[in-house]
């Protein structure tokens, strides 16, 4: 044969093993993977857009454990550890904030201390943080569906949810009734099995795998710049949106969607774990200054991080809305008879404690965190107490 004859022959070799190997590939996805809120043995640096969020610290770092976790890596022997599992949307991901200050790390921290842990019971406390933005009750019961059951154990699932939902249905245009698509992978976790897949370098199974790998073994670390300079462009809509809606739209739709799927949420987690927390979600409610409106962004007609969005609702009718489905959380969660902390009261309403209108800086992070690390160890105390005789 000749010299060109061996090359087609070798390069078709070479694409059928390709084939071959990106087949396999998927099917050992398909066999063996496993779906992460956060890709494993990930590391990420921010350096924060100062003029965006001058009340911020100025680097960010967040990094992921073995687990798909926001935490620290867990201790080699758990059996004498109390495990915690923090669920929600935005304000439990805590984004902007570094990760040693966001509130899940304070109630890790808060239970550390020798005394807590002496309290628990206990030689180690590990705080695993798995909130996502914008993901409602659905979204979070469909994560916990494919999540719980690789933890062997679980000793209290901290919830703090609500705020998702109802910003997601003022997005959508507030309709009057809820269609449930079916929510892809991607919108859960970062890294997952599921398809779809395709011949593209980007939509390569091998990509997936080596991706994995790459984090594992080398660990590195993404750095981002000027991180949060699109929350500022979105502040601008809010400030020159055309038209600012005053009339507040029928959430009955909402409300009833929303309650339906917590209380499957805390009926799964009841059944993984003995301690239920519901931690109510606050919101900056107050009189503005001009400045101060300037810093808000929230309540649009629309996607602000997807498009431009000119209508918005006013404050006082997201208020109104707030109410209400924080009024659905406390009666879900008594039906459900698991415990409730409510901490709009403790965290000061304060540009000093928020940065708009549902998220928290390092000091409200810091209520925040004491105050559920406080409710966790009088919870515990109360199930491990000798009963009387």
């Amino acid at each position: 044969m000749s010299v060109i004859e061996w090359g087609l022959w070798g390069l078709a070799a070479a694409v059928v093993s390709f084939v071959a190997a990106e087949l396999v590939a998927r099917a050992w996805l398909a066999r063996f993977g496993r779906a992460y809120v956060w890709a494993p043995y990930g590391r990420v640096r921010m350096y924060l857009d100062r003029e965006v969020l001058p009340t911020l610290e100025p680097i960010v770092e967040h990094h992921t454990n073995a687990e798909g976790e926001r935490g620290d890596w867990l201790p080699d022997d758990t059996s004498s550890m109390f495990r915690i599992l923090v669920v929600g949307g935005s304000a439990a991901e805590c984004w902007f904030l570094d990760q040693a200050s966001s509130w899940p790390n304070i109630v890790q921290k808060t239970l550390r201390e020798p005394q807590n842990r002496q309290r628990l019971g206990v030689d180690h406390v590990h705080v695993g943080n798995i909130g996502r933005s914008l993901v409602t009750t659905r979204h979070l019961d469909a994560i916990l569906a494919r999540v719980l059951p690789h933890y062997a154990k679980v000793d209290a699932i901290v919830f703090m949810v609500g705020v998702s939902d109802l910003i997601l249905w003022l997005e959508q245009g507030a309709p009057k009734t809820l269609t449930e698509e079916p929510i892809p992978s991607s919108a859960l976790f970062t890294q997952h099995p599921d398809g779809p897949f395709g011949w593209r370098p980007g939509t390569l199974a091998l990509r997936r795998i080596a991706s994995a790998w790459n984090r594992r073994l080398r660990r590195p670390i993404t750095v981002r710049e000027r991180v949060g300079k699109r929350l500022g462009e979105v502040r601008l809509m809010r400030q020159n949106a055309r038209e600012m809606v005053h009339e507040m739209p029928d959430p009955t739709a909402m409300l009833a969607g929303f309650e339906r799927w917590f209380e499957i949420l805390l009926e799964r987690a009841k059944q993984k774990s003995p301690h239920v927390l519901v931690v109510h979600q606050p919101w900056l409610e107050r009189e503005f200054t001009p400045e101060e409106e300037k810093l808000l962004w929230s309540f649009g007609a629309g996607r602000p991080y997807a498009g431009v969005v000119t209508r918005y609702y006013d404050h006082d009718v997201a208020w109104k809305l707030h109410r209400l489905v924080d009024r659905s959380v406390t009666e879900v969660a008594q039906r459900a008879g698991v415990e409730q902390l409510d901490v709009m009261p403790l965290v000061p309403a304060d540009f000093e404690h928020y940065y708009d209108d549902h998220h928290h800086t390092p000091k409200g992070c810091d209520i925040i965190g004491r105050a559920v690390a406080e409710k966790l160890l009088a919870s515990a105390r109360a199930h491990t107490r000798a009963p009387e005789h």
